[in-house]
């Protein structure tokens, strides 16, 4: 909630931009692949792994007050089972060439409700890094195909990882509803492909105890092969079409989920309209209008309060404008919108053509907010971020304002390093 001159205005996590402009699945789901149990026709790979039970995490891995609940190897027919993906059947699971795999699950017994706090620990083995990097790509694809959120790890796990996390409504023991979340972390090292999952209540969701035991669980593996197998990227195709000097569509030109502090999940992302990218202001967006507004595209990221000092909030849209003089015409706008709602100035964030950046307190809500502004040629970039109150992080401001210019300079062919 904000509050301007005493007026209470309702703001929600909407793909809607920004702060200023309001002034003026049941049950823990374990993705577990596995084929039959190794047979001499699959040939063996010197220095990778081989035996998936060594390589899951144990009851002494995890927070204490949790007992053991699943404990077994894992075969193509219980893969296809639990994946329920369309199309995945065993001779999917033998062409990636599986091994063996494993899975070990934990719960956490509270007797006020009827579902309780649980944790999987899987691991599969292949017989090649290509046939793990297939299997992944199926694992980013299921969680995909039920509506996750996909979320930052901050760095990479392993040779390549996905994390996700995804809300469900639950029933405890008395009939009440209760908001449980699941996070999980799919990633792989060598031929091995790993998932770690847990559920907890909303509020006490803690993706970075979830990262820690993904990493905890990566050091299985590397103490039996420290090595990692980086498979070549994909090679694309060349794009047909010449840069331009001006950007065409704002949908590439904002933050993603690799760009932002680990543990925070993509709340909402879509197109937007002139009205939508000024959060409903009808003024504001006719101004849009009158300046040449083309497209604008924007995505939101949260993560729970109980992170302290960092931020809980980051808002990255990006309005592409009919040219260069009409951003900067925008620009200037909204400089001076800053201005007259009293936002204090934190000067020029050194990104793009020219930019800008103001602080907004809400104490009552206990928060800071830090506003940037970028142009660069016709695209109108905007970050919001939110902060506990006074406690704001100059350097991530910095970092994801370049971070955002590096997408605008890319699609227009003129990828630099910053000055």
């Amino acid at each position: 909630m904000v509050h301007d001159a005493g007026v209470p205005i309702e703001y929600r996590h909407l793909v809607g931009m920004p702060r200023f402009f309001q002034k003026a699945s049941v049950g823990l789901v374990v993705l577990a692949a596995a084929c039959a149990p190794a047979a001499a026709s699959i040939p063996a790979v010197p220095a990778h792994l081989r035996v998936a039970q060594e390589l899951v995490l144990g009851l002494d891995d995890v927070t204490g007050g949790a007992t053991v609940t699943v404990d077994t190897a894992l075969t193509a027919a219980d893969a296809v089972e639990i994946l329920s993906i369309p199309g995945v059947t065993t001779d999917v699971f033998a062409r990636n060439g599986f091994a063996n795999g494993y899975v070990r699950a934990f719960a956490w017994k509270d007797p006020s409700l009827a579902v309780t706090r649980a944790m999987a620990s899987t691991t599969y083995l292949f017989a090649d890094p290509a046939g793990a990097h297939q299997t992944l790509l199926l694992f980013i694809d299921a969680a995909a195909a039920v509506g996750t959120d996909r979320m930052s790890l901050g760095a990479t796990v392993g040779d390549e990882s996905s994390a996700f996390q995804i809300d469900a409504a639950l029933t405890d023991s008395f009939g009440a509803s209760i908001s449980m979340t699941t996070t999980g972390i799919a990633f792989r090292h060598a031929n091995a492909l790993s998932l770690v999952s847990y559920r907890a209540l909303s509020g006490e969701d803690d993706p970075m105890y979830v990262i820690a035991l993904a990493r905890k669980q990566l050091a299985l593996q590397t103490a039996v092969a420290p090595a990692g197998v980086l498979l070549p990227a994909a090679v694309l195709p060349a794009r047909l079409e010449s840069f331009t000097h001006a950007h065409g569509l704002a949908t590439g030109l904002v933050l993603t989920v690799t760009d932002v502090p680990a543990g925070m999940r993509v709340r909402n992302e879509g197109p937007m309209s002139a009205i939508e990218f000024a959060a409903g202001n009808a003024d504001m967006g006719a101004m849009f209008v009158d300046h040449g507004f083309l497209s604008a595209y924007g995505r939101v990221f949260t993560r729970n309060s109980q992170f302290g000092k960092e931020a809980r909030m980051i808002r990255s849209g990006t309005a592409v404008l009919m040219d260069s003089a009409a951003a900067h015409t925008a620009f200037v706008d909204f400089v001076d919108l800053a201005s007259a709602i009293g936002g204090h100035s934190l000067g020029s964030v050194g990104a793009g053509d020219e930019s800008f950046a103001f602080q907004l307190d809400n104490y009552e809500a206990d928060a800071s907010y830090v506003e940037v502004l970028l142009r660069h040629r016709n695209a109108l970039s905007l970050i919001e971020i939110e902060f506990p109150a006074r406690m704001i992080s100059r350097p991530l401001t910095l970092e994801l304002a370049k971070k955002q210019v590096t997408y605008q300079l890319a699609d227009v062919g003129t990828l630099k390093p910053f000055q």
